[in-house]
């Protein structure tokens, strides 16, 4: 059944998805040590910063999704290479205009890189395989970002962020030219209007199964993104040092990728929901024992393990139920909307973590723990308004 997926497209795609994540990898987990230990900055200040990258991602992937299905997808995907670059820049600099600057434009390329992404892999895969194939694209960002932090840490450490940083930069050159070369194309839609109509994209967001869809993309997103922010600054706290958080971020993810690969075999065998309804509980159950173990480093192990797995374990459905709801014409906005949820969710839960950590961990992983509950009743919801869909007389 899988041999569908041994095509050109698709192992394009994971070559680009892992090496994409392996160069950004640093900027997601060093960025708070290197703003604490380098700039003498706050949590808060650092949860600033990501946030300039994250709510610009996320606006910029509703256009940029709306361009995938009107120009095609590969061109979106290639500018969305264009940050990790810039990425680099940011370890070489204090200045806090320019970190600005810089955030702004990786926020702008990763809207495209998350809805160009996407949207290449929903048109490569079929619906029959569509589980394991989210399950690989995943997999690529996972193993990508498992291997970038096993190398930046030491590099950090040894050498200092300014190598680090020129190291991100020339990786970065090489991605866009692997992205450009190995990359297929893929046509757009020949059918419907592509969303020329601002009306008919506002139209998009009134649909119930759409927001149930985006609320199930950015409640427990909230909750990653605090998790993200918090547990390698409290690591660092701890052990003292930049190695010791990426060590944990490459071991949880590496953990994350087997659940990856579990859950994308089970959404093919199975369907969509079961995997959908476990993993957001398993979150919820994570969050909550964050909340009371985040001072020490076991509970951050156990329990941010089982965080990074659960949460992998429901990015991996997304792709798939994307494809369930969304007509053809539409599927780029729809993703390009998600990942605007999934920005939104980043961008709150790293700005409240960064200003709740002061409180102690309690606070930002316990208020956390509503948060994952909403998202698991956006999922029984979503369920139950598609299984009236299927069967209207029942």
């Amino acid at each position: 059944m899988y041999s569908e997926l041994l095509n050109r497209r698709f192992i394009a795609l994971l070559i680009v998805s892992f090496f994409s994540s392996f160069v950004s990898a640093p900027l997601n987990t060093l960025l708070p040590v290197y703003v604490e230990a380098d700039l003498l900055g706050t949590p808060f200040f650092s949860g600033g910063l990501r946030a300039a990258f994250l709510i610009l991602g996320g606006v910029f992937a509703v256009p940029a999704g709306r361009l995938a299905d009107a120009w095609g997808v590969k061109p979106v995907y290639v500018l969305g290479t264009l940050g990790p670059i810039l990425a680099g820049v940011i370890f070489s600099s204090g200045d806090p205009l320019l970190l600005t600057a810089l955030c702004t434009g990786i926020g702008i390329s990763s809207g495209f890189n998350s809805a160009g992404g996407q949207s290449y892999l929903i048109s490569a895969a079929p619906s029959s395989v569509i589980g394991i194939a989210s399950a690989g694209y995943f997999l690529g960002n996972t193993l990508g970002a498992a291997s970038g932090n096993l190398l930046s840490g030491p590099i950090a450490d040894a050498y200092g962020f300014q190598i680090l940083g020129f190291g991100i930069t020339l990786a970065g050159v090489v991605l866009i030219l692997i992205s450009i070369l190995t990359l297929p194309a893929i046509p757009s839609p020949k059918s419907g209007k592509n969303g020329r109509n601002l009306s008919e994209f506002i139209q998009l967001f009134r649909r119930l199964d759409v927001c149930l869809l985006l609320g199930i993309r950015y409640l427990p997103t909230s909750y990653w993104g605090t998790v993200t922010l918090l547990l390698p600054l409290l690591i660092f706290r701890i052990a003292g040092t930049s190695a010791a958080a990426t060590d944990y971020t490459a071991i949880s993810l590496t953990i994350a990728a087997c659940f990856q690969v579990l859950t994308g075999r089970l959404c093919d065998r199975i369907g969509r929901w079961r995997p959908i309804l476990v993993s957001a509980s398993l979150v919820a159950i994570s969050a909550l024992g964050l909340a009371l173990t985040a001072h020490t480093l076991t509970g951050i192990y156990v329990f941010g393990i089982l965080a990074t797995a659960s949460a992998w374990s429901l990015s991996t459905t997304m792709p798939g139920l994307i494809q369930l709801i969304a007509r053809e014409d539409e599927k780029g906005r729809v993703v390009g909307a998600a990942h605007l949820a999934w920005s939104l969710g980043m961008l709150s839960g790293s700005l409240g973590g960064g200003k709740l950590i002061d409180w102690g961990p309690i606070w930002p992983f316990g208020i956390s723990v509503l948060f994952c509950l909403g998202a698991l009743a956006c999922g029984i919801g979503l369920f139950r308004l598609y299984r009236k869909q299927e069967n209207p007389l029942n």
